[in-house]
């Protein structure tokens, strides 16, 4: 394998995106929901529970793309509910935020998101890049140290407005009718979650890990 393609595959992340308005998530820390805390411990509804027995793991299919499945989304969840059981009891219950679980606490955003809204898309991507769109670098990196909870090191979130998602649309779309290929090809990808946010009137919330 050719060194810079080792390289590259070491520093690339997954941004995984969903539509939920920033207002509702911030309502689940400290609302004591239990209801929601034992669905998303469970796994969620039946049937995703169903599919995550029947659809494997991507494994290595998702490094080859920069467009990845909601297949890694049913067949991975299983694994961060286990380990961040902690991190969500304490999300409900507002706290206190340890430093050292800053991590557990965004996987653990991301579960409870996969409940309150549908996902979008994922992408990959890795910091750096010239080309990569602001609109990735903010969903990946925007909420990253926001109180109440502790900067990770490992993983990160962010939120796109859906204010801004309409402001934004018509540029992208006339960029990438422009050239289907702009922003080295992510800008098909930006249209798309663009559009999802304005017919859906909500926000864009983007979790990435390694």
């Amino acid at each position: 394998m050719p060194l810079w393609l080792a390289t590259i595959r070491v520093v690339s992340h997954a941004l995984h995106v969903y539509l939920v308005d920033r207002a509702k998530l911030e309502a689940v820390v400290g609302s004591n929901n239990n209801k929601l805390l034992n669905r998303v411990l469970e796994g969620g509804p039946p049937w995703r529970r169903m599919l995550s027995r029947l659809i494997p793991p991507l494994g290595r299919q998702a490094e080859d793309s920069r467009r990845l499945s909601i297949t890694f989304q049913i067949s991975d969840q299983d694994g961060h509910v286990e380990r961040n059981k902690a991190a969500l009891r304490t999300i409900i219950a507002g706290g206190p935020f340890d430093e050292e679980r800053a991590g557990n606490y965004v996987e653990a955003l991301e579960l409870i998101c996969r409940q309150l809204g549908p996902y979008v898309g994922d992408a990959t991507f890795w910091f750096g890049n010239d080309d990569l769109p602001f609109v990735i670098e903010d969903l990946a990196t925007g909420m990253v140290g926001q109180p109440p909870f502790p900067k990770s090191e490992r993983n990160g979130w962010g939120v796109m407005s859906k204010k801004s998602c309409t402001e934004e649309l018509e540029y992208w779309e006339g960029k990438v009718a422009e050239d289907p290929d702009y922003s080295d090809g992510y800008g098909e990808l930006v249209v798309e979650w663009l559009r999802a946010s304005k017919a859906a009137n909500k926000d864009l919330i983007g979790f990435w890990g390694g």
